[in-house]
């Protein structure tokens, strides 16, 4: 059972992620929260509404999955276990940066998102967050 689920819409990153998620230590790391590799990049949706927006931010209050980079100069990342429109296992990729946008969600999953439900940006998607056991 879903702890929050969000509502927003497919957007453009800033397309830095396809690089990072094949760096070999992110890959790994991000391995153990899905289950397997991520497909290189992540899937960006815009949260708009002040109930999904409440959401998000009950969700970020979490401690989630702490991936660890081995270069301390390099920012720590959150990460949540997530669905995508409840068929896509994926997992919320939520970079521990002060600058980060306040209505972003950044996912990262097995397949190609955008390719498996036919998504271009401004199309509409559910995320549904579950509670993960930090570690």
């Amino acid at each position: 059972m879903p702890t929050e689920t969000l509502q927003g819409k497919i957007a453009t990153g800033l397309g830095k992620a396809a690089d990072f998620t094949e760096v070999p230590w992110a890959k790994a790391a991000f391995r153990n929260v899905l289950g397997a590799d991520p497909y290189p990049g992540t899937v960006n949706i815009i949260v708009a509404s002040a109930d999904h927006l409440a959401a998000w931010a009950r969700v970020k209050a979490t401690a989630g999955i702490v991936i660890k980079p081995p270069q301390p100069d390099w920012c720590d990342a959150f990460c949540y276990k997530a669905m995508i429109a409840g068929i896509i296992p994926a997992a919320v990729v939520l970079p521990d940066v002060a600058a980060y946008a306040d209505n972003q969600v950044e996912l990262i999953a097995a397949e190609n998102v955008r390719e498996k439900l036919s998504l271009s940006d401004g199309d509409p998607v559910e995320i549904e967050i579950y509670e993960t056991d930090a570690n």
